[in-house]
């Protein structure tokens, strides 16, 4: 088994300096990556989407702290000295997931983390925290992954991949890393360590750990899919040294529910999704052009989130009918037949939301 790199996710290679030590070191070993990697490196794009100069000035500076918020939740929790040790009681995995949600959480899952749960390298992207930490190593230090999803309001989705889209995204993270903070807090409070992981930081890949911790399966855009809400979440972590009880991975018959559906990859804009599994450590991808994929957000302005839109759990299903679909390739073409006729093969709204429309008389 490999150990994942953060080195090699497409941030942290587009975020790479053209000439410099890393750079080279880099492209030395990946030559296939560079020239696709070259034509999206370190570009601009809010700039582009298709909006007045009223509307930009207007509303752009939305999100524009939010990795300065982002930052001081982090340093909070670097800061904070971890207490004197309470003992935790038996069963005390239930009321950490109940306190992840009470601090703002969806859904909550934990996972006994090993070396191979980690990054082996930092990919350098922390620089919004004060942090130059491309090409350290990351060590192993935490036993056990708190991993929660933040859900995202499905009216501000169904506009992607226009404006609302990011800023529905936006505030997610906004939310992860408060959750995320708070929790982190609360553990160092009665005497745990503990790493706030937020959109600035992460130790780990987030999805194979939330699949790990029974919050979803992996779909065919290689998002986590949820039951109840899709794949329209954005993934947390806390981790620590408390030890508590873990859980499985769900199997709700996804594979074969994506092999009938491929709404994601039929909606794609830029054809970066494949219907070609392919594995990683033991757990089921897919096929997945990202440098088509980002190369699309440089060109609309926005991070598109057309996938996210497009597949039915995200839109709602009859959950009870999807429990009855695994291995019934009868029900699950009726179920998403149905999803079709009810929202057509993408359920896209045009119009502005309030909090973005100009010149509208009250």
């Amino acid at each position: 088994m490999k150990k994942y790199d953060e080195r090699e996710t497409l941030f942290s290679r587009i975020n790479l300096e053209k000439g410099t030590k890393e750079y080279n070191e880099f492209y030395s070993k990946h030559k296939d990556l560079k020239h696709k990697d070259d034509s999206i490196r370190r570009i601009s794009f809010r700039h582009v989407l298709r909006k007045s100069e009223e509307f930009k000035d207007l509303f752009f500076p939305l999100t524009i702290n939010n990795k300065l918020y982002i930052k001081n939740l982090h340093d909070m929790v670097v800061n904070y000295e971890v207490k004197d040790k309470v003992e935790i009681p038996k069963g005390f995995s239930k009321n950490i997931k109940e306190i992840a949600k009470y601090y703002g959480a969806t859904d909550v899952g934990i996972v006994k983390l090993d070396k191979y749960s980690y990054y082996s390298h930092s990919g350098g992207l922390s620089e919004s925290l004060g942090i130059d930490n491309y090409n350290d190593l990351i060590k192993p230090k935490y036993k056990t992954g708190i991993i929660f999803t933040v859900k995202m309001d499905l009216e501000f989705m169904n506009r992607a991949p226009n404006f609302e889209e990011l800023l529905t995204t936006e505030q997610a993270y906004l939310r992860v890393a408060e959750v995320s903070a708070r929790l982190a807090l609360y553990l160092k409070s009665i005497g745990y360590d503990a790493y706030a992981s937020n959109s600035e930081t992460y130790l780990a890949p987030l999805v194979p750990l939330a699949f790990d911790a029974g919050l979803g399966e992996i779909g065919m855009s290689n998002h986590l899919v949820t039951l109840e809400h899709g794949d329209n979440v954005r993934l947390g972590a806390v981790f620590t040294n408390m030890e508590l009880d873990t859980d499985k991975p769900v199997d709700f018959g996804l594979h074969d529910f994506c092999k009938k559906c491929a709404l994601c990859l039929i909606n794609c804009p830029s054809n970066s999704i494949s219907h070609l599994p392919r594995m990683v450590n033991g757990r089921q991808f897919y096929k997945f052009d990202e440098n088509s994929c980002f190369e699309l957000w440089v060109k609309t302005g926005t991070d598109c989130g057309v996938c996210i839109q497009s597949c039915p759990f995200t839109q709602g299903l009859d959950l009870d009918r999807v429990a009855g679909s695994r291995g019934n390739d009868n029900l699950i073409e009726e179920l998403v037949q149905e999803h079709i006729k009810k929202h057509t093969r993408r359920e896209y709204t045009k119009e502005d939301l309030d909090i973005v429309k100009i010149g509208e008389d009250e």
